[in-house]
């Protein structure tokens, strides 16, 4: 799954731009979902007094709203960027409004001084009202989502590759040689390899009930290790088959 961020201040034509991209990744045949982050601080989904609020009221952490049309589902807290994510399998997510993530990311801007203000190494793409008076900023594209949409979206898969494990990035790993943000910068410049991160390297998803634990490639090196040593190998035995393990109730 390929994840990218569009972000900058309002009316600058993030959501414009956000409407053509998921368009134009349809035509293409691509699935696709989004992400809105809303600023305002009394924001709610859910209506004082009805019956999903009675609930949550109540004290349950989880509600579900379903409609003949629509099924709401709703956290009685703030989800981070991680958990919010893993509950898709797109092939392109779009997250509307976040800045801090380590997600490739394009710039909405309506004058010069909204890019020089929020203009990072982590821009690929600028976009946005500013595009009726830019071609280019510090060598990165200025491309408008009216116009140019084929080319924006051309750029896009280009630029965005798989999503790393952790979006919100982790202060204590370095095992690549670099911090997550350092590291999400190579890959969109071409100068490293998603394969590269201990959490990408032998990927094995653990499951704990039905919460996934993410794990590096010591973990995965010393389990078949382990594994090797402890079972008989059957006729016909590829050391590199998946393996599965079950421990709990039948």
């Amino acid at each position: 799954m390929k994840v990218f961020s569009v972000f900058g201040v309002s009316l600058s034509g993030k959501t414009t731009t956000i409407e053509h991209i998921i368009a134009e990744l349809k035509r293409r045949g691509y699935r696709v979902g989004s992400v809105k982050n809303i600023h305002f601080e009394k924001f709610t989904l859910d209506l004082e007094g009805s019956n999903t609020w009675r609930h949550k009221q109540a004290g349950s952490e989880l509600v579900v709203a379903r409609g003949l049309r629509e099924t709401g589902v709703l956290f009685p807290q703030k989800l981070g960027m991680d958990k919010i994510l893993s509950y898709f399998d797109h092939d392109y997510v779009v997250v509307e409004g976040v800045a801090d993530t380590v997600l490739p990311k394009i710039l909405c801007a309506g004058e010069p001084g909204e890019i020089e203000s929020r203009f990072n190494d982590l821009v690929f793409l600028i976009s946005g009202r500013i595009s009726n008076q830019l071609t280019e900023y510090k060598h990165v594209p200025v491309l408008n989502p009216l116009r140019e949409i084929e080319k924006l979206v051309d750029v896009i898969e280009e630029k965005v590759a798989e999503k790393m494990p952790f979006v919100q990035g982790l202060d204590h790993c370095n095992a690549c040689g670099s911090n997550c943000r350092d590291f999400a910068v190579g890959i969109l410049k071409g100068e490293r390899r998603r394969e590269e991160c201990v959490y990408v390297k032998d990927r094995v998803s653990l499951f704990i009930g039905q919460q996934e634990v993410k794990v590096n490639s010591s973990f995965v090196a010393g389990l078949r290790g382990l594994l090797d040593g402890l079972i008989t190998q059957p006729e016909n035995y590829n050391p590199l088959d998946e393996i599965k393990i079950t421990i709990g109730k039948k």
